[in-house]
């Protein structure tokens, strides 16, 4: 008999080659992200403490045991069971975070996420277990959703009651033939040969992104009709013309996300709009501070004035020129104290160095905008100051979104990660000890928790000084690079 668990239920609802792929393709199974898991363990755990003296099923989900363990639990009349595990006899199966004895014959389903609000799949999720309890005979009178609240700002000890919040979402869950049906073309769809695979923008990404889709898509041309079309669009031309850009007409190229780029693509050409690169040219106002934050972000807020999934910064480099032909000077604060707020030794530093005149250069202006106005927000004492450097920014996206400078190589994006290759080949990440953000998140968090040796911790500060170096550096780069052509006079043309 074929075990079907809730989140094989969500993954056959998504995608019914997925879930093929989930029980008969061990092979392609994906490595869990094990930062995921244990973020949302700990979550898990502290929602526990706001239901207390109830009993854990400690026994592993898959395992007989657990099942008789939450009997037993049921039978005592235990006011509330963490991971309560059940089975129908047909083998669907789950573990509820949290069932609440309600006194009266009935109980609660309380499904706990490490989110801030509930998303559609979470309905999903909520109405399996639903299901599996009412075949095994259990009441339910309400199902509930308990997320993290976004509005909760830490001061002192964490508040339970605040740092959570309850959804009743018992009116949104599908009712019990709806989920009947889908088991039952789940389990259909497991009784057949290998579905093949499935491509679709639109689907391979709904609720969260498909772990297959590396697999499906491995035959997918590195720029294709998905990078050139939004979602639905670029579905129905997938269908219609496949992936290759090459074989779509010119009547549907002209519905592309940037006018020219598959135009570019086809012919390799690389295109300048000369206006467009003197219109960003017009907004610096030397000197120039090339400025980059990386930050970290916890689930349960570590720092008092911060709240759940808030963006801390943890380290900036600024590169400075004065005047045109000035040398590049650079200043950096990397916070080296694991366990204390980052933040207001951050903020003085950069006070400090970044001056009251001359234009602040970001790439993607509203991540160092926002998190500018979050600090300010948090440490009042230094709001005027944060908010006028959010005054003088630039942001260096500008140009290249606008396809004032566009070569194929970018394969549609103007990402800094895809610029920076395609103009300044000489500049890499690939020989970094850290390759990106999410990199420097991760590894910096596994500091501030306490799990790093020393020597870890010596080599992640080297890497981040170097890794948050080149980001500032790779503005500079791309700003010289758009400053040689608006000097040279060029007219508009593909270059």
């Amino acid at each position: 008999m074929m075990k079907i668990s809730k989140s094989d239920y969500v993954l056959g609802i998504k995608c019914p080659n997925a879930i093929w792929f989930k029980k008969f393709r061990k092979d392609l199974q994906p490595e869990m992200n094990q930062a995921v898991l244990d973020n949302g363990t700990a979550v898990g755990e502290l929602a526990c403490d706001c239901f207390p003296n109830g009993i854990r099923i400690t026994a592993k989900t898959w395992e007989y045991e657990a099942i008789e363990q939450t009997k037993k639990a049921i039978a005592d009349n235990a006011p509330y069971i963490y991971e309560a595990t059940l089975s129908t006899d047909t083998g669907e199966y789950c573990a509820v975070d949290i069932l609440r004895n309600n006194n009266d014959g009935t109980w609660d389903i309380i499904e706990v996420k490490s989110t801030s609000k509930p998303h559609d799949y979470h309905y999903l999720d909520a109405s399996f277990q639903r299901y599996v309890l009412t075949q095994c005979g259990i009441k339910i009178r309400k199902c509930f959703i308990m997320t993290l609240n976004p509005e909760y700002v830490r001061n002192g000890n964490i508040n339970l009651d605040e740092l959570f919040a309850l959804h009743d979402v018992t009116d949104n869950l599908q009712d019990l033939e709806t989920v009947q049906n889908e088991i039952n073309r789940i389990r259909a769809i497991l009784e057949e040969s290998e579905l093949g695979i499935a491509i679709s923008k639109n689907k391979c990404s709904k609720f969260f992104d498909c772990p297959y889709k590396n697999h499906c898509w491995k035959d997918v041309p590195e720029y294709s009709v998905f990078d050139a079309f939004k979602g639905a669009l670029a579905d129905d031309v997938y269908s219609e013309y496949g992936a290759n850009l090459r074989n779509v007409p010119a009547e549907v190229r002209s519905k592309q996300i940037h006018p020219g780029d598959i135009e570019a693509f086809l012919d390799n050409v690389d295109v300048i709009n000369k206006d467009t690169l003197h219109d960003f040219t017009k907004k610096l106002h030397w000197p120039l501070y090339f400025l980059d934050y990386e930050s970290v972000m916890s689930a349960v807020p570590m720092f008092d004035n911060s709240r759940p999934y808030q963006q801390i910064c943890f380290q900036f480099s600024l590169h400075v020129q004065k005047h045109p032909e000035a040398e590049l000077e650079h200043y950096e604060y990397l916070h080296n104290e694991s366990g204390t707020d980052p933040r207001p030794g951050l903020i003085r530093k950069l006070i400090e160095t970044i001056g009251d005149t001359g234009s602040v250069v970001v790439y993607n202006q509203g991540f160092e905008q926002g998190r500018n106005t979050e600090m300010a927000r948090d440490f009042p004492e230094y709001t005027d100051q944060m908010l006028a450097i959010n005054d003088r920014m630039v942001d260096l996206l500008i140009p290249f979104r606008e396809r004032g400078l566009y070569r194929p190589c970018q394969n549609g994006s103007a990402s800094i990660k895809q610029t920076l290759p395609a103009f300044v080949p000489e500049m890499s990440y690939a020989n970094l000890g850290i390759h990106n953000g999410g990199e420097a998140s991760d590894q910096f968090m596994t500091f501030m928790t306490g799990k790093q040796t020393a020597e870890q911790t010596k080599q992640m500060m080297s890497n981040l000084h170097e890794y948050c170096g080149q980001d500032t550096m790779a503005m500079v780069r791309l700003l010289d690079v758009i400053l040689g052509i608006t000097n040279k006079g060029e007219t508009n043309a593909e270059y």
